[in-house]
């Protein structure tokens, strides 16, 4: 992720910010990561069954 090598921020309250942002991205990628995997499990096991 594009989120290291922002250490060098105006104020500690932006780096947090920044953080906050790229924390959430991260998380949300995951999700959607593992939603898709599920989804996808799920479709082939329908497809075995039939």
């Amino acid at each position: 992720m594009a989120c290291w090598g922002l250490e060098i921020a105006t104020s500690s309250q932006n780096w947090q910010q920044q953080k906050n942002i790229c924390l959430g991205a991260m998380l949300v990628s995951f999700s959607v990561f593992l939603g898709s995997s599920l989804v996808g499990a799920s479709f082939s096991i329908q497809r075995d069954k039939f």
